[in-house]
């Protein structure tokens, strides 16, 4: 795997896992807690989303990025192989 790729893949990991923390955390907020560990429903905070809004910016922003620099790479090796199999 060509850092490229690997760039792609971790855009991809940073776009998807906060999004699943998110879920898990509203899901979990919602499960019935009894006995000394509370009960009612406490949904995270702004603050503890806040981290998580980010890493979903991060990679909605590099997930783009990362494919025109992987296509960018796919022109230029294109490009390399033409110009040598013409040069033969």
């Amino acid at each position: 795997m060509n850092r490229y790729a690997f760039y792609i893949v971790i855009s991809s990991f940073t776009l998807i896992f906060p999004i699943c923390a998110i879920l898990y955390g509203l899901w979990d907020a919602n499960q019935p807690k009894v006995g000394p560990v509370g009960d009612g429903v406490k949904p995270p905070s702004f603050q503890q989303l806040i981290p998580l809004f980010c890493g979903i910016f991060i990679g909605a922003t590099n997930l783009p990025i990362s494919i025109i620099r992987y296509l960018n790479y796919k022109k230029s090796i294109n490009v390399k192989d033409k110009s040598a199999s013409a040069n033969t």
